[in-house]
């Protein structure tokens, strides 16, 4: 990675100068440049009613400056110096009745003055009667994860194919998808079915790194990526899906920044990271120690307070002063443009406390707000851990939910790697540990794994019963980009390859029937005929999973709900008996009904899939379901 300059002042400068021309800042006319300068400013902008702020001022020779504020309901609470005279921190007490326009700050020291304006705004109205937004997710939603950068290229002029860092051939480079892109392909996931985006994250990262597309290397926290567009693209593009009755969930990274952010070199305090770029612990260790009641800290200190991968420089999240400014980024960042959620990365290599006080913030102002934490491990035992809504190690993390990983892996080890089809009934039996597995996301791929036809021994066929689990089982289900048509990939990077048709110069458009190959129309096709099935009936959504029978190639569940057309509504009871044969050729299944929840049944019919059920003396059931797939009864 490029060295940063050594002289920080001519850092900051370069980098910051956009901020610091749309600030507003106001100086005497004629005089030479002051010693005192203040640069930039974060948060950029606030609002009335949110809690009051910490802003950060980045400049030059702020030791000491003294604040104050002639604007009427606006106070100056304290001050405090950063590192080096860069920073000053200044804590701001905003009156429920102030008006909204502009804060002025009058910062001095030196007999030299500088005035900063912070635009103060009414609270974004979404949320309220008839204009959706904070409107988090549940069982009735499916997510669909994008990477913004490999979806759809929906504004050339964002590439900068001579800058160097735009170049389709090479896979770590970026390729031109952005957030114009996605919203022009809301209308393809709204009628395959999805409800809900998850985009990684859009901060804007070091373009001169040349394989920062993916967003996981921040260098400005409060800026897009000039690659996916603008701050007001951003906001376009969730307004638009909610208008489209769906929501978004955007990728945020309280646990490092990238390694080349300007704060690495000039922190603000002397406890902004977890060491320095010269002397740092790197996290190793594996954060499964953090659940081990014998573990003492001193012996996974490293998964906390460690740099990932040993680059990635590590937030000290257990500072109150760091603590308060990354959660009044997340708040930035829903205000600014009404989020529904967020999908939180490398969950566990942040400290407990600082994730209850970011889930007890962010709640507060948002009370339907869900967050997913990235809890990367296939035991249960170790992803119940770090959920909310229970006290574990003394804190309560107020994790609305986890990616379900473990039935990820089961899913995979059974369809692809030949293990009994009684490991799928030993992960959901460890359900208890989670207070609400309804809510667990499920899935069967993501940006961080080898795509599922990128895995050994995938084929069409298997990826189809895959969906077909995905789509009936408990949880809430999360499709990742492209799978739906059964995009190939390896791992990382060869798992984030371009969707075929969102780029000029693509010679086919997968984002339409006729530009999809026959595997991946089937594929498709199978997927969206699922999502159909999952609206149109509330068992698949809400249902409680029960299991009928299970053996190395078989897996009958049922999925009962009091019906209905959503969560809160009740109607006749709905029974959906789902059959899985993993087995390389049909095979006839005989289901013995009487201690299960469907005992007593009169009627069982094929919803779908081939083959009648018979229903033999009232306590059994045959049916006969073809090779690798699962079948859909309505039993009555």
């Amino acid at each position: 990675m490029p060295a940063l300059p050594t002289n920080r002042s001519r850092t900051l400068r370069v980098l910051l100068l956009g901020c610091f021309l749309s600030l507003g800042f106001i100086s005497g006319a004629g005089q030479s440049p002051p010693p005192l300068h203040v640069a930039r400013m974060e948060p950029p902008n606030w609002w009335i009613g949110l809690p009051d702020p910490m802003l950060l001022l980045t400049g030059e020779n702020l030791a000491g400056a003294r604040v104050s504020t002639p604007t009427r309901g606006v106070r100056v609470l304290r001050t405090r110096d950063g590192l080096n005279a860069h920073y000053l921190f200044v804590w701001l007490a905003i009156a429920p009745d102030a008006s909204p326009g502009t804060i002025r700050l009058d910062v001095s020291a030196s007999r030299i003055h500088q005035k900063v304006l912070l635009p103060l705004s009414e609270r974004n109205p979404a949320g309220t009667t008839g204009n959706p937004g904070f409107n988090g997710f549940s069982p009735d939603d499916v997510i669909y994860l994008i990477m913004p950068d490999r979806f759809d290229d929906g504004d050339a002029s964002n590439n900068f194919s001579s800058s160097g860092s735009y170049d389709r051939n090479a896979p770590r480079a970026y390729h031109g998808g952005d957030l114009r892109g996605i919203q022009s392909r809301l209308p393809y996931l709204k009628d395959l079915g999805v409800t809900t985006i998850w985009i990684t994250p859009i901060y804007q990262n070091d373009d001169r790194t040349g394989r920062d597309y993916h967003g996981y290397g921040a260098i400005d926290l409060y800026a897009v990526e000039k690659h996916l567009g603008t701050l007001e693209d951003y906001r376009a593009l969730v307004k638009a899906a909610h208008e489209q009755g769906m929501k978004v969930l955007l990728d945020i990274v309280p646990n490092h920044v990238g390694p080349t952010h300007p704060w690495v070199e000039d922190p603000p305090t002397d406890r902004w990271f977890h060491g320095t770029r010269d002397q740092h612990l790197a996290a190793l260790s594996p954060f499964e120690l953090e659940t081990d009641p014998h573990a003492e800290f001193q012996q996974w200190r490293d998964v906390v307070e460690g740099w990932f991968a040993n680059i990635l420089p590590d937030m000290a999240t257990d500072d109150s002063v760091t603590s308060q400014y990354l959660r009044q980024n997340a708040l930035w960042w829903t205000e600014t443009g009404a989020l529904d959620g967020f999908r939180l990365d490398t969950f566990p290599y942040v400290d407990r406390k600082f994730w209850h006080d970011f889930h007890a913030a962010v709640h507060e102002i948002y009370p339907r707000l869900r967050t997913v934490g990235e809890v990367f491990n296939p035991d249960p035992t170790v992803t119940s851990y770090f959920v909310g809504g229970k006290t574990t190690a003394g804190i309560d993390t107020g994790l609305d939910t986890v990616f379900d990983f473990p039935l990820a892996s089961a899913i995979r080890n059974v369809l692809l790697r030949g293990s009994s089809a009684k490991e799928l009934e030993q992960v959901l039996r460890q359900d208890w540990m989670f207070p609400h597995p309804e809510n667990l996301v499920t899935f069967i791929g993501n940006h961080d794994t080898p795509r599922f036809m990128g895995d050994g021994g995938a084929t069409a066929q298997k990826l189809r019963l895959a969906f077909s689990l995905l789509l009936t089982m408990r949880g809430i289900p999360q499709i990742y980009y492209g799978d739906e048509i059964g995009m190939p990939g390896g791992g990382d990077p060869d798992n984030r390859r371009d969707f075929p048709g969102g780029f000029p110069g693509d010679q086919r458009d997968a984002f339409t029937s006729p530009g999809q190959t026959p595997d991946e129309h089937e594929i498709f096709a199978h997927v969206h005929a699922l999502l159909r099935l999952r609206q149109e009936h509330p068992a698949l959504r809400a249902g409680k999973l029960s299991l009928v029978f299970s053996d190395d190639q078989t897996y009958a569940f049922l999925r009962q709900s009091s019906g209905g057309t959503d969560r809160t509504k009740t109607g006749p009871e709905e029974r959906l008996l789902m059959v899985m044969n993993n087995s390389a050729a049909p095979r006839t299944i005989e289901l013995d009904i009487r201690d299960t929840p469907i005992a007593g049944a009169h009627a069982v019919s094929t919803l779908m899939g081939t083959g009648e059920a018979e229903l033999m003396a009232g306590h059994q059931v045959r049916v006969l379901v073809p090779a690798r797939c699962l079948n859909i009864y309505r039993v009555d």
